[in-house]
This record gives structure tokens, sequence and C-alpha cells, in this order.
């Protein structure tokens, strides 16, 4: 049985960053020198728990398993901060550092991570984690998570912005874009005020990426999203862009 955990912890990065998509709004990182980052990775049940919203794409990887350096979370939501998994990653990764929105400071006091740990995103800040720099701004997630946050993860020059969950703010998320991404990671999934493919495709258009990978998409029924409908729209309006449509716990490297 394939074995990502052993995966990750064996890839040696020679280019610029491995990333894999961990299905819904979440990613894995690795670095050129070895760091690996966790990006509102959702690994547990708790959504069905709290919310009724069944799960409908597995977790490619078992939350006992995760070996990290940082974990990021975009806001409190519980599947972007899992309240099931990430006291188990805090427990089996004691110097792994919690770097979140405002709003996930109470969720990390609960988990028993230590304030020496913790670090509070603020909107258009600059955080550097072991060479990798992250540079924030607000994202619009309504009233539903008023603190949360895009994020674009610099490795080393080598750029890659992740929009959140967000409606449609091209001039919110302009610092970011005026970064000159070279990957973006929009969210697609429609409901909650988030954007649909047209308006992630303008997104796309406006910011120019070399590449996007849609995300948000093909974990609850309750969400939405399309991928290739997403894919579509790009093909017309920003063609120059190529869209991956990936495989939750395959490798990609860029």
């Amino acid at each position: 049985m394939f074995d990502l955990a052993k995966e990750i912890k064996e890839t040696k990065v020679t280019k610029n960053v491995t990333i894999w998509w961990m299905a819904q709004a979440g990613f894995v990182f690795k670095t050129k020198t070895g760091k690996v980052i966790y990006l509102d990775t959702y690994l547990s049940d708790c959504v069905e728990r709290l919310c009724d919203f069944v799960r409908i794409s597995a977790a490619p990887i078992d939350y006992n398993d995760v070996e990290c350096d940082v974990v990021l979370n975009s806001h409190e939501h519980p599947d972007h901060l899992d309240v099931d998994a990430l006291p188990v990653i805090a427990k089996n990764n004691p110097n792994c550092v919690f770097a979140g929105a405002k709003s996930c400071k109470d969720p990390y006091k609960e988990f028993g991570i230590e304030e020496s740990r913790q670090i509070i995103m603020e909107p258009n800040k600059c955080y550097e984690f072991d060479g990798v720099k992250v540079y924030t701004c607000r994202s619009d997630h309504g009233e539903l998570a008023p603190d949360a946050l895009s994020l674009l993860l610099d490795f080393d020059g080598f750029k890659v912005l992740f929009t959140g969950d967000t409606a449609f703010r091209p001039e919110w998320i302009k610092p970011l874009a005026d970064m000159k991404p070279d990957i973006l990671l929009p969210c697609i999934n429609v409901a909650f005020g988030n954007l649909n493919s047209f308006y992630a495709a303008a997104y796309t258009e406006i910011i120019k990426p070399k590449v996007s990978i849609p995300c948000h998409h093909w974990m609850f029924a309750e969400h939405g999203g399309n991928p290739a409908e997403y894919k579509a729209e790009c093909a017309a309006i920003c063609p120059d862009t190529e869209v991956i449509l990936a495989r939750p716990g395959r490798k990609y490297e860029f």
C-alpha cells in the first residue's frame, strides 16, 4: 500500500519546491532544505461530527503519521483547522510551529500548543519560517471568518499564492498578486461566498501565474466546485496558464 508519509519524508527536493495536494484546501510543501509545511490540511472526519458534512474524498495520509516543521492555517473553520488532527500533530511534532489567523489563537490554546510555538498572523505582514517567507493579506470570507487570510509563500524567489476562502476581491489580493506568483492555488467551491469557476479564472487572468492548481472541491457535497469547468474558463481567458487538476496525495515538482 502506498505510504505518503514515507514519500514526503524521503523526497529530496531538487527544484524550487515539491507540492502535494491533500484534498479540499490542504497542501504540503517541502523545501530544498528539507523543511515540511502543512497548509489548511483536513485529515480527519471532524466536519461530519460538527457540521454533518460527510467526507467524500479520503484523506491521503493518516494524521498520526504526519511529520512537519510548520503548520499554516488561513482561518479557523474545521475543514482548514482540523480540530481532531492538529492536537495529534502538535503532540507528535514538538518542534513544529503553528501559524494562523487571529481566530486560530483560541483553538491552538485548546490543543495544548505552547505560546512559544504559536504565531498569530495579521494581514499585510511578512513572516519567515526556516527560510520560507509568508506574506499575508485579507481574504473575503464574509462574516463566516472575518479575519481569514490569503497567503503567498516565497521559496527563495519561487512564489506560491494561496487564495484561501474568498469572494472575488482583486483589490484585496493585489499586494500579493503584484509579487508575480509562479503558482496560484485558488478555491473554486462556489458555496459560502467563495469563488466559482468564472471568478477563479478571472483571478487567474489578473495574476497570470505559470501554473494554477484549483482546490476546495471534491470533499463535501454541500461545497460544490467543478475543476473541469474552471480549466475550461482558464483556457478561454488565460490560456498561457497551465491548469493542473491535481490528484490528492500525488507529488508535483516545480
